[in-house]
């Protein structure tokens, strides 16, 4: 081979390798969580910008997916409601729409309204698939238009 093929070789070789480096480094903070633990908790859904008649509560939802994503996902066939959601890259899932509220195709929108979660009356700090949940925890979500 020549020396110019090496030199190619050589540069395709070290870019793979930091391009593997930044990849790996966006994801280090993750680290592995057992989400695997039944538990069974309180989900709350609250429609901030309905009046009346605003509020979904299921006091006992058993799940399998030991986190707030999974006990909202886990309701779903109780409340005849589903829910969207997308992945973002850097800061993980988030809620899209709750019983067809929020940003979906086809979706009832209010501006300036997202989804936001609250764990034993405490802001929601990660992505709702990384937050665990224990036995008796009360999750609401609530679509708002307050920080």
């Amino acid at each position: 081979m020549s020396e110019t093929g090496n030199v190619i070789i050589a540069i395709v070789v070290v870019n793979v390798l930091a391009i593997g480096g930044i990849f790996y480094g966006l994801n280090s903070d993750e680290e592995d969580l057992d989400t695997s633990t039944i538990v069974t908790a309180k989900l709350v859904i609250t429609f901030g910008n309905l009046d009346g008649n605003n509020t979904m509560t299921f006091d006992s939802v058993t799940t399998s997916e030991s986190t707030v994503y999974g006990l909202l996902l886990a309701a779903q066939t109780q409340g005849n409601y589903s829910v969207t959601a997308t992945t973002h890259y850097e800061w993980g899932l988030f809620i899209e729409s709750i019983a067809s509220w929020g940003n979906c195709g086809g979706c009832q929108n209010e501006d300036g309204y997202w989804w936001t979660y609250f764990i034993n009356d405490e802001s929601g700090q990660v992505a709702a698939n990384r937050q665990i949940v224990n036995n008796d925890d009360t999750i609401e979500w609530l679509y708002t238009n307050e920080y």
